[in-house]
């Protein structure tokens, strides 16, 4: 039978569609296998998905060959992926699609040796060629970002300088002490975003102080040292390197966003002159302030800084230290609306102690008792960080994770739940291991749709926690949930494991709200473990870490 006496909807319909609603359905597709697969239906969905298909290019080399289920390499009768897929910007007309284009993982440099004898090695130079080439095809790009093991040259600044769409460059320097050239970055006039990665004085990173100087429109920078120099205690990292160009010209820059890992140099230059405190709206230290032993000279320097001028316009704060310092300012914050205080934190690469003495000092480590002087002086850091809150910043905060060191009392739990009713996402650790002490708080927090309950336990019970099988996990947080303190409950986090919460089913027979025989099972929340990495969560979940957000 024909298809038009079948289908409940005339054809001549289908074929009228306007072209502005075909694009706003094509907007909400975000997974590439099916916007690939929508090229292929037609000529008219080809055209119009292409764009979408290119817009976001990642090419990643690999040191070593990779093989498929058949056996055979990656590439096979051709080249590798990462220089066919170059290949294919430089030659097809892909590369007028591109907004953001991401070089990433390990270029296999041959002719290392060239460096020492002051030449560049030949594939590394025709590496950058082809860069070059195909950026210069790439009218719409809009963000760079160069995460392979070698550096970018000269060639690659140049082709820079001419995308005047641009406006975020990454840049990832390498950490082998191989002679490089060292290039002096130019000015990029529209350039938004500049993030420095893995910088190692040693490892002849390029000069960044020309950009930030004459980069007006610069918004978020980000700027990241190796952890190398805060692990061996290696002061060889100075900030006129980067900023005295600014503080010659009596420049200071008018920053939103400013992000810091591994900083680890003394305090030399005037911060509240060389960035407009005022107009931050987002700060990140991590990794800045370790208060270690081999560390404290250097850092002494910028505890005894007080700051004069406070951020009028921050909205978002994010770090990983506990400072009594830090708590004092922050009831001068307002507008306030998310607080990360991390808590996975890198473990220190630095070497381990002998017979409880460190080799490099000599000196017997600390192990503190639970009622030690440290122990005091980090609950009494607590109280000011909850006092700031619960008095200053509840009313607009919308995300909130606290230390894991800190077990809440259900009083203290009460008290921040009613300074902030805008609560959407928490963090926080209990010291009563019971629902009831959360049951209670949820009446307080109508907004909140994501808890994640922080335990720090030994080794051996969060293993025995985690053995337990995930059904019966998702049964019991599921018969919980389905009270109506938690209706609004989207996500909820257990120690390391992750659910997921949906709707209301029927429950198991036999089984009642609180576990009893009954003939008919009571409703319970759909609940699933979900394992995905922490930064596809929600933030409380993906800002807990110290690497790059």
């Amino acid at each position: 039978m024909p298809v038009a006496y079948t289908s409940p909807v005339q054809l001549y319909q289908q074929r009228n569609l306007p072209l502005n609603l075909i694009a706003l359905i094509l907007s909400y597709i975000d997974d590439l296998a099916d916007i690939a697969r929508l090229t292929r239906t037609s000529r008219l969905l080809y055209y119009m998905t292409l764009p979408r298909l290119y817009e976001r290019v990642i090419l990643k080399s690999y040191r070593e060959l990779r093989y498929n289920d058949g056996g055979r390499p990656e590439g096979y009768g051709g080249g590798s992926p990462f220089s066919m897929g170059l290949n294919g910007l430089v030659t097809k007309n892909y590369a007028s699609y591109v907004r953001s284009w991401t070089l990433t993982g390990e270029w296999r440099e041959s002719d290392v040796d060239d460096f020492s004898r002051g030449r560049v090695p030949d594939n590394s130079m025709m590496l950058n060629i082809a860069v070059r080439a195909a950026m210069d095809r790439m009218e719409r790009l809009e963000s760079f970002s160069w995460e392979l093991n070698t550096k970018p040259f000269q060639t690659i600044y140049q082709g820079l300088i001419s995308r005047s769409t641009l406006r975020s460059l990454t840049l990832n320097f390498p950490s082998t002490r191989i002679p490089r050239p060292t290039v002096l970055l130019p000015p990029l006039p529209n350039l938004r975003e500049f993030r420095a990665l893995n910088i190692d004085p040693l490892c002849y990173p390029d000069d960044i102080s020309l950009l930030l100087l004459q980069s007006k429109n610069l918004e978020f920078l980000t700027l990241h040292w190796s952890p190398r120099m805060r692990d061996v205690g290696e002061e060889s990292t100075n900030l006129h390197a980067y900023f005295g160009r600014c503080m010659s010209a009596n420049y200071s820059l008018k920053l939103k966003g400013l992000a810091m890992y591994n900083l680890f140099t003394r305090n030399n230059i005037d911060f509240e002159t060389l960035v407009e405190i005022e107009g931050l709206e987002q700060v990140t230290f991590i990794n800045c302030n370790t208060q270690e032993s081999t560390t404290v000279f250097v850092d002494d320097t910028w505890r005894m800084m007080i700051p004069k001028v406070s951020p009028k316009k921050l909205r978002v704060m994010r770090g990983d230290t506990l400072d009594s310092a830090q708590a004092r300012i922050m009831p001068r914050l307002k507008g306030l609306e998310c607080l990360y205080l991390v808590n996975n934190k890198r473990k220190s690469s630095r070497p381990a102690s002998i017979n409880g003495f460190s080799p490099a000092l000599g000196v017997p480590p600390a192990s503190p008792s639970p009622d030690s002087p440290l122990s005091r002086e980090n609950a009494a850091v607590a109280a000011d960080y909850l006092a700031a809150i619960t008095t200053n910043l509840g009313s607009t905060l919308r995300h909130l994770l606290l230390s894991d060191q800190w077990h809440l009392s259900k009083d203290i739990l009460t008290k921040l739940a009613r300074a902030c009713p805008n609560l959407e996402q928490l963090g926080v650790a209990l010291e009563e291991k019971s629902p009831e002490c959360m049951r209670g708080i949820m009446i307080h927090l109508p907004k909140l749709w994501a808890l994640r309950i922080l335990v720090r336990a030994p080794r051996h019970e969060i293993e025995l926690m985690e053995s337990i099988s995930n059904d019966l996990h998702e049964t019991v947080i599921g018969f919980e949930l389905s009270r109506p303190e938690w209706k609004n409950l989207r996500w909820l986090g257990l120690g390391n494991m992750v659910f997921r919460c949906g709707g209301l089913q029927e429950g198991p027979s036999g089984l009642d709200l609180d576990g009893n025989g009954g003939e008919r099972g009571d409703l319970l929340r759909v609940v699933r473990r979900v394992e995905v990495p922490m930064t596809e969560l929600p933030e409380i979940w993906a800002m807990d870490t110290d690497a790059l957000s």
